[in-house]
């Protein structure tokens, strides 16, 4: 028995590689049902081609619960729905944003935390007072953020992965918004929803109960090559917007992606780079991240304000999760 702290045997090995970027496929193109059949049978062929029991009936619960009706997860948080439509319709203001808010106490929370910050003088006095210091699309990145967040990044006994994957997802949505200079736009969702594919994986394998485990290893590699099938069936699933579901389905292949929505994976692309090496270098870990952004052709950005500002906003998210860690252990205790 594995405590939720706990690093589960399933989690994802510590990636050594100097391209951490790489670890991952695109999506197979083509429409819903193409692509569910392709992954399905990708699967068929993995369970067909192990010996392994336990990975056997691993991936037997990996092909059911993509093909269920609500793929076994979460539906899309309501709140990053109705703050989405707010934005949209420029009907947003401080009471609908209070209102939305007060739904959840994660949500309340990080209001509180932002709006509380150093760069103030004094507390705000009420929550419409802690929303009206923060811009409309800060308001709608926090409530789209801890909305999925808390209905969402869920894995039993896999809270340590489930943390590393909220902080590298909240560091590509905002290189992936900075890039684009687009804060209120489908590269920040996209961002931040570019791995969900991996959920279904790893909710998968966790489900052994009393039947043989699945291999770790074995679970990692499947959720290389099939995480980003499985990502754009859950956005279609949740009926996202479709540049979001192409940037989610070929960030790590941006050019495979179709016309509207290759900017928003080519963003996504980059951030995920520069995610995966600022996260390194944080550990004292060198990677091939700098060279390679440096060598691509027809790429120009401004490569060491990236890295610059990805370095800081992990130390910021770092910061905020463990606010709201200790704040949720206060509340329980």
């Amino acid at each position: 028995m594995f405590a939720d702290h706990d690093l589960h045997p399933l989690s994802p090995p510590e990636d050594d590689s100097t391209k951490p970027w790489m670890r991952g496929a695109s999506a197979r193109k083509g429409n819903w049902s193409e692509v569910l059949k392709h992954t399905s049978d990708s699967i068929r062929t993995l369970e067909a081609t192990t010996e392994h029991h336990g990975d056997r009936l691993f991936l037997s619960r990996l092909g059911k619960d993509i093909r269920a009706d609500d793929m076994k997860l979460p539906a899309f948080p309501p709140s990053a729905k109705m703050v989405h439509h707010l934005l949209k319709r420029d009907i947003a203001d401080a009471f609908k944003f209070a209102k939305l808010i007060e739904t959840d106490s994660a949500m309340e929370h990080a209001v509180w935390y932002q709006a509380n910050s150093v760069q103030y003088s004094r507390p705000a006095a009420s929550l419409r007072g802690a929303i009206a210091r923060l811009s409309q699309n800060k308001t709608w990145r926090l409530i789209t953020r801890v909305g999925i967040e808390s209905a969402v990044w869920h894995v039993p006994h896999m809270q340590h992965w489930v943390n590393q994957q909220r902080l590298h997802s909240v560091v590509v949505a905002e290189l992936a918004a900075h890039l684009s200079t687009n804060e209120f736009g489908p590269e920040y969702m996209a961002g931040l929803l570019h791995g969900v594919g991996r959920l279904s994986v790893y909710r998968a394998a966790v489900r052994h109960r009393r039947s043989p485990a699945p291999r770790a290893d074995f679970v990692a590699s499947t959720s290389d090559k099939l995480y980003t099938s499985i990502g754009a069936l859950i956005a279609r699933n949740w009926n996202l917007d479709p540049v979001v579901t192409a940037a989610i389905a070929h960030h790590n292949g941006p050019t495979k992606a179709d016309s509207e929505g290759r900017k928003t994976a080519w963003m996504v692309h980059l951030a995920n780079i520069i995610a995966h090496t600022a996260s390194a270098e944080a550990t004292g870990v060198d990677t091939e991240g700098r060279k390679h952004l440096e060598q691509l052709k027809g790429i120009q950005f401004d490569i060491e304000g990236a890295f610059d500002l990805a370095h800081d906003i992990i130390s910021e998210t770092e910061a905020f999760h463990a606010a709201q860690e200790a704040d949720a252990e206060e509340q329980s205790g």
